[in-house]
């Protein structure tokens, strides 16, 4: 009789959690994966439980707009539709409920735009005679809002190298098309750039190769910034057994 008792208040505790505004925490199991187009994109994804599906999204971090799903509701299997986007646009976006964020990414619509190259600068100070030792701050560099992604041919290096690429390596990163993990390794370079990632210019043939220690996603360039490969190989000590020496990487001041 008494397992019976704390069997039913169990049942009606569990029964109250969403009328007192608790809720079981739920999370992303698949995703988030986006397909985009020139002008619009489709975010998909799936939780662990049932919820809301909401978007925010624009070109800014610090700006989003929020898109929900037609019809409201709530699902596992979350589907949202942008539209109205500008073309060969960096967006950033993060899903979840109206409560809750519970993934962030970015990713950028299709369409041709100016190619922002990047400039290497070696980490050894010049040379010439020696002077006060003077550290100065330097501010840390913040992220273009609106990236312009350049056409295929001007961010991969060998274009008949891309497709057997993108079958080996796309699968890292979630990447639908050849056109997607290209413009995908692009975008790492920019943020290679913006963030600081760990990079060495190999003098040899002049790859420039980078690596970012979160995520442990690996790329080479071309000098010119276009892309050898994009991968990830598992551990930092890969990256630090590539042949070059450390080097800065900057913009190119435009002319």
């Amino acid at each position: 009789m008494q397992r019976l008792f704390f069997h039913l208040l169990a049942m009606i505790w569990i029964w109250m959690l969403p009328l007192m505004g608790v809720a079981l925490a739920v999370e992303v199991v698949d995703g988030p994966h986006v397909e985009v187009s020139e002008k619009g994109a489709v975010v998909r994804w799936k939780t662990s439980g049932e919820s809301g599906s909401r978007v925010r999204f624009g070109v800014s971090k610090d700006q989003l707009q929020t898109q929900t799903a037609a019809g409201g509701g709530v699902t596992t299997h979350h589907e949202v539709k942008l539209e109205g986007l500008k073309p060969a646009t960096v967006y950033y976006f993060n899903v979840g409920t109206a409560r809750r964020v519970l993934k962030e990414g970015q990713f950028a619509t299709l369409g041709a735009g100016a190619p922002s190259q990047p400039m290497i600068e070696n980490d050894a100070p010049p040379r010439g005679p020696p002077g006060p030792a003077i550290e100065e701050s330097k501010p840390k560099p913040t992220q273009s809002p609106a990236l312009k992604v350049p056409p295929l041919r001007a961010i991969w290096g060998s274009l008949d190298s891309l497709e057997d690429h993108y079958e080996r390596h796309g699968p890292d990163f979630q990447s639908r098309s050849a056109e997607e993990y290209a413009q995908q390794a692009w975008l790492f370079l920019q943020r290679a750039i913006d963030e600081g990632f760990p990079a060495k210019l190999d003098d040899a043939d002049g790859t420039v190769r980078v690596f970012d220690p979160k995520t442990r996603a690996f790329a080479a360039y071309r000098r010119d910034g276009k892309a050898r490969t994009y991968f990830k190989p598992g551990s930092r000590d890969y990256f630090e057994r590539q042949p070059g020496k450390p080097v800065r990487l900057t913009r190119r001041a435009s002319r």
